[in-house]
């Protein structure tokens, strides 16, 4: 989905900006850079979303609706977990998560199911000090991955199926559709 989500963090690189990482287990996870999340750290929500919609690149947002449901989710996600008082390394997994379980969806088509225990696999070891089976995410604590649970639960997960149909119906041919059987109907009345 980078191409489609923006790929914020390949396009910083692109443009010789510095992507720092979180952690250096972390890596991969890198949706957004620091100087990003800390400048959207600073924003009320207007500018969190006027930043989200240039980090993004997003430039059809009246026009597209794949672009203006991805680009609220980011920014509620991040508005969320900005309430939540998380730290700038925390709000950046967190938009990382986010990133990771849409592309699942988007990319490799992954199934609700599928989704779930990838987010458990990244959940791991939560709360365990120095377990050996620790997932990516040991910097939230016990609490705060509960309510990063409970979030994505009435986010993502919740309406799982509506960012399927974003992602993987070809919204013209239906469209279309729906036009002939009218034409269909009113010819026949």
């Amino acid at each position: 989905m980078a191409g489609s989500s923006g790929g914020a963090g390949d396009r910083a690189q692109e443009e010789g900006q510095d992507q720092d990482t979180v952690t250096g287990e972390i890596t991969a996870w890198n949706f957004l850079s620091e100087t990003q999340i800390c400048v959207l750290s600073k924003e009320n929500i207007e500018g969190v979303q006027k930043k989200l919609e240039e980090f993004l690149n997003f430039k059809q947002l009246k026009t597209s609706l794949k672009e203006a449901v991805i680009l609220d989710y980011y920014l509620l996600g991040f508005w969320w977990a900005k309430e939540m008082n998380f730290n700038l390394t925390q709000l950046s997994g967190f938009m990382a998560l986010l990133n990771f379980l849409l592309e699942n969806l988007s990319n490799k088509h992954m199934t609700v199911e599928d989704n779930v225990k990838e987010l458990g696999r990244t959940m791991v070891g939560i709360g365990e000090p120095h377990s050996g089976k620790s997932g990516d995410l040991d910097f939230f604590s016990v609490d705060q991955a509960k309510a990063v649970i409970s979030y994505l639960k009435i986010s993502l997960l919740q309406h799982y199926k509506l960012y399927e149909y974003l992602f993987h119906s070809p919204r013209e041919e239906l469209v279309i559709g729906d036009e002939a059987k009218q034409t269909k109907q009113v010819q026949s009345a």
